[in-house]
């Protein structure tokens, strides 16, 4: 295995320039998070900045600022005593391979990689090789699905836990609870009409006029409450939150035990939570917008799509946040955590077998686990389509 086989673990950090100050190193070493940065002059590496010699010169001058803006990283770099390659191999016991001088330096916390024409492309960190030699190196980008029967992770290229067929499950599932709350908007709608009518015949289609926007808003809105609502009680929630759990684990560096599973939040950036909260605030706002447009100017009109564009992009992501916490995701049972827990190690047993495994864009689709379950999501609106109606003409005939 080569520096080239494991992901991400060349860091991207492009060089100083000489004349560059040392304010400006600080800065970026800070910001990147790297312990040395590599200084380049017409595209050739000519020294390093460390940040240990840094901390050393500013503890010995009266007046740390000012010897940062003042003094340039040439005054200061050391000069480059070793570049590896990306094709060097990942062994720390390998006398043929330079990355052993990392080991064997201890000042040597990060040092640059060129490809094999030459060209610079970053920078390794010892911490990094050492993680990579002991199988120790930390998983790429995982995302995960939560089924009725168990957690799903994958990182593209590889996955573990449910099948397919659990998966199309998902859909199934998310598309019945659809059913459900529409049927019950409709069903509540339905009583108030004739609570309303007190037994009178409703009126013709064209004396009821167009519907005002406060009705559309509340008919969507709480559609989407009793949906939420049905959500929440089903099990799906449980698991999901043991999915966002193990993620967040995995990604922090912890072990997926149940007392350190148990410490991590529920909440994740990723989450296809978000990405319906904003579906929900489109809606929203096209509904607002649709409504203002009737009659307004053309500036009215501008104004009015500026605001709302940025209402949505402004609190999406917190309301993705909020509806994982109170809806999408509960607390799972000891047991969920158990079986999310499993499917994380079987996930990383097997990136530590494969840490170079790459998959083009159908594979990567495919793991991703999206047309497994929007099949499963169209499969059922086609039998509550098609068959409901078969169903209850059916009964009719039967019921005489």
């Amino acid at each position: 295995m080569t520096l080239r086989d494991v992901p991400n673990i060349i860091k991207p950090a492009p060089p100083l320039a000489p004349e560059d100050t040392v304010a400006k190193a600080i800065r970026l070493l800070r910001a990147r998070g790297l312990p040395a940065l590599p200084v380049a002059q017409s595209g050739r590496l000519v020294g390093l900045v460390h940040e240990m010699d840094l901390l050393r010169l500013a503890a010995d001058v009266q007046d740390p600022r000012a010897f940062a803006r003042s003094l340039s990283v040439s005054q200061i770099m050391r000069p480059i005593e070793l570049i590896v390659s990306e094709t060097d191999p990942l062994s720390a016991g390998s006398r043929a391979s330079a990355l052993t001088q990392i080991f064997q330096d201890p000042a040597a916390g990060a040092v640059p990689v060129a490809a094999g024409d030459g060209r610079y492309l970053g920078m390794v960190l010892r911490r990094d090789i050492l993680a990579a030699i002991t199988g120790e190196a930390l998983a790429p980008p995982i995302a995960g699905l939560a089924t009725p029967f168990g957690v799903y992770l994958t990182t593209g290229a590889l996955r573990a836990g449910a099948s397919n067929l659990a998966l199309a499950g998902t859909g199934i599932a998310l598309m019945a609870i659809n059913l459900l709350a529409g049927g019950a908007i409709y069903g509540l709608a339905g009583i108030a009409d004739r609570l309303l009518a007190h037994g009178s015949p409703p009126p013709p289609p064209e004396a009821i006029g167009p519907i005002p926007l406060w009705a559309t808003l509340l008919f969507h809105g709480l559609q989407i409450a009793v949906f939420l609502l049905l959500l929440r009680l089903s099990p799906l929630t449980r698991v999901h939150g043991a999915e966002h759990m193990v993620v967040r684990a995995i990604e922090e560096g912890e072990d997926l035990v149940p007392e350190k599973l148990r410490t991590m939040s529920r909440v994740h950036p990723r989450c296809g939570t978000n990405l319906m909260a904003l579906l929900i605030l489109l809606i929203i706002a096209q509904q607002f917008f649709t409504s203002l447009s009737d009659g307004a100017d053309e500036a009215t009109r501008l104004l009015a799509l500026f605001v709302l564009v940025m209402i949505v992009l402004l609190t999406w992501r917190r309301l993705g946040a909020g509806l994982q916490r109170w809806f999408t995701t509960r607390r799972p049972s000891d047991r969920q955590l158990a079986s999310a827990a499993r499917v994380g190690e079987a996930l990383l047993d097997k990136v530590r077998a494969d840490p170079g495994a790459r998959a083009g864009f159908p594979r990567r689709l495919w793991n991703s686990g999206f047309p497994q379950v929007l099949t499963g999501f169209l499969a059922m609106a086609l039998v509550a389509d098609y068959g409901i109606p078969a169903l209850s003409t059916i009964w009719s005939w039967l019921s005489g």
